[in-house]
C-alpha cells in the first residue's frame, strides 16, 4: 500500500481510477473494480454453534452476525454495514439505526440467560 493510501485499480469503463482510503480504512484494495472498492475498518463477528443435523455447512460452526465502518468508494458518510448469517445481503446502519440493533442484542442476551437460568433449574438433578 503506497504512504498517500492511494491505490490505483481498473474501473468497468476501462482505464485506471485513484481510490483515496480514508484513515481508518484496513482493506488493501488490491483486487476487483474501483467502483466496487468499499472502504471498511476492522470487523467485528459471532460465529454460532454449528447445524446440529449436519445440513448447513456440515454442521461447522458458522459466522451469523457480522458488522464493520464501511463507506463507498466515491465518498459519502461512513455506515456499519451489518450482515447477518453471511448472506452479504446486509443493512447499512447510521448511529441512530445501530442503537436499534444494540438494543435488540441486549434484550437477545438477557432472555438467552433467563432461557440458560431455566434450563439449569430444569436439568439441576440429571447431571
Amino acid at each position: 500500500m503506497s504512504a498517500d493510501r492511494t491505490h490505483y485499480l481498473p474501473s468497468y469503463n476501462g482505464g485506471t481510477v485513484a481510490v483515496s482510503c480514508p484513515p481508518w480504512c484496513t482493506l488493501p484494495h488490491t483486487v476487483g473494480a474501483a467502483e466496487d472498492a468499499n472502504h471498511q475498518g476492522p470487523a467485528v463477528a459471532f460465529t454460532g454453534p454449528g447445524d446440529c443435523t449436519g445440513y448447513f455447512d456440515g454442521g461447522e460452526p458458522y459466522e451469523v452476525l457480522y458488522a464493520a465502518i464501511s463507506a463507498d468508494p466515491q465518498g459519502g458518510r461512513p455506515y456499519v454495514y451489518f450482515d447477518t448469517q453471511g448472506e452479504a445481503t446486509g443493512a447499512r446502519l447510521d448511529v441512530a439505526a445501530l442503537d436499534v440493533v444494540l438494543g435488540d442484542l441486549r434484550t437477545y442476551v438477557d432472555r438467552l440467560q433467563q432461557m440458560r437460568d431455566r434450563l439449569a433449574q430444569i436439568t439441576e438433578g440429571e447431571q
